[in-house]
């Protein structure tokens, strides 16, 4: 079922899913905005006896005037024009400081969403564990944080304005039935007929504006991915290729916001007009009346007009608030999944290696469906070793690195740190004794001190200095007129691949860990560079414990050990020298396929 009730009602559970905390902000703005729109009706209505005044028709039987008398009478005070008008502008003064406090409520309340609801996005996505956060487009998450949620604020300032608009609406139509019944029905009735006729285009603009956030959230994943591969597509000359799929996405964009426009234009060109057509039918029949007041006439009229123009504003807020409610919709979904995957990282124990890391019978595949990544592995790592894994593409070096990191857990065996399992230690104490380095580079456009501290407050500048000794790269350093303060530029750019390698392996020696993990973290390296960084392990040799992946012969032949792993478990181990030496070996037959060659 898909009714328009239906709609209506899920939209309203889906404000107040987003929007309960404010309830005091909101019920604020309505009790704010129906005072306003009394004193503006009642300000209206006093126009009456004031004309009355000008006019010399003193007699007026509207219950305003009524009222106004009653009240001058019973504190004793004279009905004259000099107090009706004191009256009038104080009752606009006093409607103008309550909109003035409705309209500041309502922007602290949507400045204040915006900024909560952001914290909370990038809180949650930060926490969230590494199986949701691979899963989800950077281009997505990043116009989420920002675009989304700014629509999402506008949307609370939408219904403020709905609300604002709908509780004056209510107090201009008191006053006005108090002055003229039969008009004032008249007029709603003809106003209800309008927003039915309207009632349709709602849910099109509501579909049109799902379809338009659609199609931004790709083009913006699509821009992210082109840029951060800038310098592959100009080295394949295929720049035209990919202007014309960002073309086509734009294309798309504009068409969806065209149509989008032409709805909302609709509805608000055309409003104007048929109040307009009401009006003159209001003023027909009440000039044919022999009860006709020139001046209830012209109140009842201001007062009709300002009703129609309410609902107007109604109307098209309605229609910003449905553009906005698949953006509203993302943001929340996002949040609860976010919120359900977040990772477990407290409670636990210490970090301790004093002996052997052991992998005993471990499973692991990412979903049930795919095929076994680890089947039943069982590996051992020394303390103060330098492992070395190797293995053709899935056949598991990757996943092993992945899991001694905690970012997924064993589907079933398990992993122990000196007998005892590793589940029992507490994830963040673990990782912060467990370096990382990849082929897969961060840098920030920052300075190269601030990129080896990255955020580890801890870290003083003589760690930094030791950590660029052992990484082999103080000399390039120190040698810069800006020595640890030079920018390295937006992702390194300024920096040659083998040097941003050798920061960011400073960047992890800096926090002095256990265990160091090289995944890949030479492949894409010259050989200088990769001499400076196997110079830079054998400074570590014996004092922490390294995993190295590679494909690289010349990579591993430092290696303590080496493990050949194939189809999730261990072919064969040895020595380099002694796996490259028995013909027979896997490595060696790998060695001769050229993986190993340089």
């Amino acid at each position: 079922m898909n009714s328009p009730i239906l709609k209506t009602f899920s939209s309203i559970v889906l404000f107040r899913r987003a929007f309960y905390k404010y309830k005091r902000g909101i019920a604020a703005l309505i009790g704010l905005g129906f005072l306003s729109g009394i004193l503006g009706g009642v300000g209206i209505g006093a126009i009456i006896p004031l004309f009355s005044f000008v006019s010399g028709q003193i007699a007026v039987n509207d219950p305003v005037s009524k009222i106004l008398k009653w009240a001058f009478g019973v504190i004793g005070v004279e009905f004259s024009l000099s107090l009706v008008v004191t009256i009038l502008v104080l009752l606009f003064v006093f409607k103008a400081v309550f909109l003035y406090f409705a309209n500041l409520i309502s922007a602290k309340v949507a400045l204040d969403y915006e900024r909560r609801t952001r914290e909370e996005l990038f809180k949650h996505t930060m926490v969230a564990n590494w199986h949701y956060l691979k899963d989800h487009k950077i281009g997505y998450l990043s116009q989420m944080v920002v675009d989304d949620i700014n629509v999402s604020a506008s949307l609370l300032s939408n219904i403020s304005m709905v609300i604002l608009s709908a509780t004056s609406v209510i107090a201009y139509i008191a006053v006005a039935v108090g002055i003229s019944l039969s008009v004032t029905i008249a007029a709603i009735i003809i106003g209800l007929g309008m927003f039915f006729i309207f009632k349709p285009f709602f849910f099109k603009i509501r579909k049109l504006s799902k379809q338009a956030v659609r199609i931004s959230k790709e083009a913006a994943h699509y821009i992210n991915q082109h840029l951060l591969g800038a310098k592959t597509v100009k080295s394949m000359a295929v720049e035209d290729k990919v202007l014309e799929g960002g073309m086509a996405y734009f294309k798309e964009l504009a068409r969806a916001k065209f149509n989008l426009a032409r709805y909302n234009n609709f509805m608000g060109n055309f409003l104007e007009p048929l109040t307009l057509a009401v009006i003159i039918p209001i003023f027909l029949f009440s000039y044919k009346s022999s009860s006709f007041n020139i001046a209830s006439f012209a109140a009842i009229l201001y007062l009709v007009q300002k009703i129609f123009s309410f609902v107007q504003t109604i109307q098209i807020r309605i229609s910003l608030i449905n553009q906005g409610i698949p953006n509203l919709t993302a943001v929340l979904n996002y949040q609860t999944e976010a919120k359900r995957h977040k990772e477990q990282v407290g409670g636990g124990d210490d970090f301790k290696f004093d002996f052997s890391l052991k992998f005993e019978g471990v499973v692991f595949n990412y979903d049930e469906a795919e095929e076994k990544i680890l089947d039943g592995l069982n590996l051992t790592v020394n303390k103060g070793e330098m492992l070395g894994l190797i293995g053709h593409s899935g056949s598991g070096k990757t996943t092993i690195a992945d899991l001694l990191m905690r970012l997924f857990e064993p589907k079933s065996g398990k992993i122990t740190v000196d007998g005892k399992e590793l589940s029992a230690t507490n994830v963040a104490r673990w990782r912060k004794n467990v370096g990382y380095v990849s082929q897969e580079m961060l840098l920030l456009n920052d300075t190269i001190a601030n990129n080896i501290r990255f955020y580890g407050d801890g870290i003083s500048d003589e760690n930094i200095i030791e950590a660029a000794k052992l990484a082999n790269i103080y000399d390039f350093i120190t040698q810069r007129p800006e020595n640890f303060n030079a920018m390295v530029g937006e992702r390194g750019l300024k920096l040659s691949a083998g040097q941003r390698q050798r920061i960011v392996l400073a960047r992890v020696l800096a926090r002095k860990p256990k265990i160091l993990i090289l995944d890949e973290a030479t492949s894409a390296l010259d050989n200088e560079s990769e001499v400076a960084i196997q110079n830079a392990l054998e400074k570590l040799r014996g004092k922490i414990t390294v995993i190295i992946i590679a494909h690289r012969l010349s990579t591993l032949s430092n290696a303590d050990r080496l493990v050949v792993l194939e189809n999730g478990k261990i072919a064969e181990e040895g020595s380099p020298k002694s796996l490259l030496e028995n013909t027979n070996s896997r490595f060696y037959q790998i060695y001769q396929a050229g993986t190993g060659k340089q």
